[in-house]
């Protein structure tokens, strides 16, 4: 395998990052469910075109079913929680430091339910993973003077989408990422929908919440998943994964003139010790594999 180019990389980190400030935006217009569904629900029906057009191989039998369980862990429960914590005011870079936790705590997963080996390397990872998010979300909540809510709703999104990487390696195996990725969000659209339906008391600014899910989708949900397993031919699992890294640097950055979100110093602390923890966490084993599933891309 070879190194990831700068070419690739680059756009690859802007898309994952622009996704947190550009979501926070979105849930300033719409309520987050509804959001949510209609984002994944665009997804579905844009990549259900695509796999028609190119001939896709779609999932049947048990593996339909285990691809749109997995779909919704991986987008609904990722997607809904992301976008339900900064609707009540988590900021769109600690958002994104907690999810880019995703390799650590799927490392930690893995080595729990399917008894992979977890190195030293792993085990420092998942340590300095706990502490970011501490140490980040301790920050917040010092300065709030309260636990805010939404922070529950950031650690289920975390806790989804790693579930639903395992899930699938368990119970899916290889899926078309054109014909399974519209199973899964149409899988987690209907989900997060039904959730949708409860939402009330706040009026949707349609304008602003079509610019947001004009990017989201045809950025987030198509470029930006096509671009990592692109990224994933030519490094490797390992290399791509630890992309991950420079997610919540780039969300702050974005955030800062976006939104205003002006980055405090447990946030700064919390993103070196994450950006350390995800290089840690998907370091290759020195006398193992990389591990033949395919990775999820981070979109939000």
């Amino acid at each position: 395998m070879k190194s990831i180019p700068l070419s690739l990389a680059a756009p690859i980190v802007f898309i994952w990052a622009s996704g947190f400030p550009t979501g926070k935006l979105g849930v300033a217009a719409a309520p987050p469910f509804l959001l949510t569904t209609v984002r994944l629900t665009a997804a579905a029906a844009l990549l259900a075109v695509i796999a028609k057009v190119s001939r896709a191989a779609w999932p049947r039998g048990r593996r339909l079913g285990h691809t749109a369980v997995s779909g919704f862990l991986t987008y609904g429960a990722q997607f809904g929680g992301c976008y339900g914590a900064m609707s009540i005011g988590v900021p769109a870079s600690v958002t994104a430091l907690v999810i880019a936790m995703n390799p650590v705590l799927t490392a930690a997963l893995a080595a729990v339910l399917l008894r992979e080996r977890l190195s030293r390397a792993r085990v420092a990872g998942l340590v300095l993973g706990v502490l970011a998010v501490v140490i980040t979300l301790g920050g917040q909540v010092l300065a709030e003077g309260t636990p805010n809510p939404g922070i529950l709703l950031a650690l289920i999104g975390l806790l989804g989408f790693s579930a639903g990487g395992l899930y699938q390696q368990r119970f899916c195996g290889p899926i078309d990422p054109r014909a399974g990725g519209a199973v899964q969000s149409a899988a987690a659209a209907v989900a997060v929908g039904v959730l949708a339906l409860f939402e009330h008391g706040q009026d949707v600014h349609w304008a602003q919440a079509t610019a947001v899910l004009v990017w989201l989708v045809l950025a987030g949900s198509v470029l930006g998943t096509t671009c990592y397993l692109r990224a994933v031919a030519v490094g490797g699992a390992s290399r791509a994964s630890s992309l991950f890294s420079a997610v919540p640097p780039g969300a702050a950055l974005l955030a800062w003139p976006l939104l205003g979100e002006t980055p405090t110093l447990p946030v700064l602390l919390g993103i070196a010790l994450g950006a350390a923890a995800c290089l840690l966490g998907t370091r290759p084993d020195r006398k193992a594999p990389e591990p033949a599933a395919r990775p999820r891309a981070l979109t939000a």
